[in-house]
């Protein structure tokens, strides 16, 4: 097996495949109850979590010779050499997280997703998993909430803590409760392969409470420049001219918090500074949630949905009946929205920035194919809660669009398109 390059999800370390360290999977304890292998502490997973003396599993290096090292890891099963219990788990070797084996095996890219205060990025990313899962298979998508979890804290693992959500809004109709400023900034790991091509890439999700954007922007400028493209989640009803309309309508609880675009985008700018990197040569989506309300109230926000509804029906993704990616349909969404933020919505700071991302650098030329950003407008729900958080329908709109788009733009996935 070659040896390839790892990108952690938890400390955006870069390492080679051969340097995984790893960590004992026994859980047999003694008459006393105690674990017969022995918890350990580690500076750098104390580090890493903001504690001190926290206990993990006990990790040491690969065993590998001189000629295995040019060859690349066999990633055998290894005998622990505290206990003697034969563990095939491995951790990054810089923070000693758990890393899936398959992610050891084959390599690691990530997509990054981040969201603006109140954007209802949790309820996006489980409605865009949910979708995949659904109709996946017609771009031949398979994708897998990962079991990644701190030592002794399975509940806090993707796979768990998915399905919990999935439930609460798809079965209850409920929806997800705004993240909680206390939570730990534990990441949700989602694997996304390919079987015919046998590409895959992770989907990487900090469920950060919203407050903190910016503060994630300064802290976390090597997760984004790490990332191979970015999904970043803006709150449409933080749009001063859209919340102001809906809001004389009577329709105030469809207004969200106050996003201040202004501080977004000078944290997106200090980013773009402190990467030392290109980053126009990454995908960027500029993902609009809650795009419901502006379709069903196209007439008094003067919005052009023509490409968002057929009739006085929202039109979904052609793909999920075709397998087909329309990137001409993908072009005229996104310059729709491009015009309403420089014409309508008083938004042109923030359109002007995205074209920063074009062939051109400040240039609005939304249809060359050079480009790598694109704007979209999707709904988690396709419909406006009640005052209780309440759906009585839950029928996601264009989630998976972003995603789609970016995986044609990285080129790696087999992924149908038509003009």
């Amino acid at each position: 097996m070659a040896s390839k390059k790892i990108l952690c999800p938890y400390c955006f370390e870069e390492f080679e495949n051969t340097q995984a360290w790893y960590q004992c999977e026994s859980e047999e304890r003694d008459n006393d109850g105690d674990f017969r292998c022995k918890r350990v502490t580690s500076d750098e997973y104390d580090k890493y979590w903001k504690g001190k003396d926290l206990l993990m599993r006990n990790v040491w290096q690969q065993k590998s010779g001189f000629f295995a090292r040019l060859s690349g890891p066999k990633l055998n099963a290894q005998k622990c050499p505290q206990c003697g219990y034969n563990s095939r788990r491995f951790v990054c070797p810089h923070c000693f997280n758990w890393l899936p084996t398959e992610m050891i095996e084959n390599g690691a890219e990530i997509i990054s997703v981040i969201g603006s205060p109140s954007s209802g990025k949790t309820n996006y990313i489980v409605a865009l998993i949910h979708q995949l899962r659904k109709y996946g298979y017609k771009m031949n998508l398979q994708v897998i909430p990962t079991q990644l979890y701190r030592d002794g804290h399975k509940e806090e693992s993707t796979q768990n803590l998915f399905k919990r959500m999935e439930s609460q809004l798809f079965t209850e109709k409920t929806v997800l409760q705004k993240t909680s400023k206390k939570t730990n900034d534990i990441p949700w790991i989602f694997h996304l392969s390919q079987p015919t091509t046998g590409k895959s890439i992770y989907l990487v999700f900090y469920d950060t409470a919203g407050e903190k954007f910016t503060d994630d922007i300064k802290n976390n400028t090597k997760y984004l420049k790490e990332s191979s493209a970015v999904i970043l989640i803006l709150d449409t009803l933080s749009i001063n001219y859209i919340k102001e309309i809906l809001t004389k309508k009577g329709l105030q609880d469809l207004g969200g918090a106050s996003a201040d675009y202004k501080e977004i985008q000078t944290a997106l700018n200090m980013f773009r500074g402190q990467s030392g990197v290109k980053i126009e040569n990454k995908p960027f989506a500029f993902v609009f949630s809650k795009f419901d309300a502006v379709i069903d109230h196209k007439n008094d926000l003067d919005f052009a949905a023509d490409e968002f509804v057929i009739g006085d029906k929202k039109s979904d993704s052609s793909y999920i009946k075709t397998g087909i990616l329309n990137l001409s349909k993908i072009d005229s969404i996104s310059e729709s929205i491009e015009e309403a933020l420089f014409e309508q919505w008083d938004m042109g700071a923030l359109a002007s920035y995205a074209n920063n991302w074009s062939a051109k650098r400040g240039m609005r030329d939304p249809n060359n194919p050079a480009n790598k950003y694109k704007f979209f407008g999707v709904s988690a729900f396709g419909t406006m809660p009640d005052e209780n958080g309440e759906l009585e329908k839950v029928e996601p709109y264009r989630v998976m669009d972003p995603l789609v788009w970016i995986l044609h733009k990285l080129g790696q996935f087999d992924i149908p398109t038509k003009k």
